[in-house]
């Protein structure tokens, strides 16, 4: 792959899979990590052949988030994650500025893997049920519904907070 051809997938994606990446670990510089990482494997391995390449890159993150994970046995979501969103500013501050909109994404990153997953790739990566059905090996349908799951949970999550 040409240098100039990665430097337009860096600068249209970087920020979507930083959102993932970020959404998967909860950590600031492992999600960069992740980011950086799985830019490096698409210098050495993406060719011309190569038709999605979004859902490459995605599925690339996933997979090396999924290998330190395997290798780091006492890797949790959990930590760290209140220090990380309100002592130093990330690169998450600059993308998601809005109180409103920051509370949401986290909501969003704390429910299950499964409806945190398909929400971001859905709302903050613009992936459609076709290409998120394509990226997980799950049906269409089965896309559709854990999305609908994955919303009334989260309509739940947010009048619970919003009642107290």
């Amino acid at each position: 792959m040409i240098n100039n051809q990665l430097e337009k997938l860096y600068i249209k994606y970087h920020r979507e899979l930083y959102l993932y990446a970020f959404s998967l670990c909860r950590d600031h510089h492992l999600a960069q990590d992740l980011t950086s990482e799985t830019f490096f494997k698409a210098i050495l391995y993406i060719d011309d052949s190569v038709q999605y390449i979004k859902y490459w890159l995605f599925r690339v993150c996933k997979n090396l988030f999924l290998d330190y994970a395997r290798k780091d046995k006492e890797f949790s979501n959990a930590d760290g994650l209140e220090d990380i969103l309100t002592i130093e500013e990330t690169p998450l501050d600059k993308i998601i500025k809005n109180d409103e909109k920051r509370h949401l994404y986290n909501l969003v990153i704390s429910l299950r893997p499964a409806y945190k997953e398909i929400l971001i790739l859905y709302y903050y990566c613009d992936f459609t049920l076709k290409e998120i059905s394509e990226t997980t090996g799950m049906t269409e349908g089965a896309a559709k519904t854990l999305l609908f799951r994955a919303r009334k949970k989260l309509k739940t999550e947010l009048e619970g907070k919003n009642e107290i």
